[in-house]
């Protein structure tokens, strides 16, 4: 079945096909919410307000864009709502059991965290859903509601800044 057929199924009840819908739907989802709140914990709640407001709103889904699209839409702005009410100071339990930092670290992941870190959100979140969940930048830029032209600029420069950011981490672990 495709997915809107699942989705005209789960409007009108059918409780299985929602569920196949998340099935299908959760890893992307996942990928973009820990992208973007590097946290486990934030992104598995974002990820369950994703489907439970897309339940609630199976009704109002008209079918302009693939199902995938409207999903990651709503994950975006969850994510986005999350980001906005993070308290300061807050400390996840992934940060707290990293071990201390050293500056002659070559951990790669460590090294794109920080690099990943360190974009501006936009650019961010434009790099995740291209590159980590496989969006076009057509659908990328449709999902975070701003024009393709955009999301193009925005991946680019997300692009330059972390091969930069790599290449001074890997000059700076090698000691060049």
């Amino acid at each position: 079945m495709d997915d809107l057929e699942l989705v005209d199924r789960a409007a009108a009840g059918d409780a299985s096909a929602f569920e196949t819908l998340v099935r299908r739907h959760t890893d992307a989802a996942w990928r973009m919410a820990r992208s973007m709140l590097r946290d486990d914990f934030a992104a598995e709640e974002a990820v369950q307000d994703t489907f439970l407001k897309a339940y609630r709103n199976l009704h109002t889904f008209r079918g302009d864009a693939k199902v995938s699209t409207w999903l990651l839409s709503i994950c975006h702005r969850c994510c986005i709502d999350r980001l906005r009410l993070k308290r300061h100071n807050v400390v996840s339990l992934d940060e707290a059991g990293r071990e201390p930092r050293t500056e002659d670290r070559t951990d790669l992941k460590l090294a794109v965290d920080e690099a990943m870190a360190a974009l501006p959100a936009d650019e961010r979140d434009a790099f995740t859903l291209v590159e980590i969940v496989g969006h076009s930048r057509e659908g990328a830029a449709e999902i975070a509601g701003v024009p393709a032209s955009t999301m193009r600029s925005r991946v680019s420069r997300a692009r330059e800044k972390l091969a930069k950011a790599l290449g001074d981490a890997r000059h700076e672990a090698s000691g060049e």
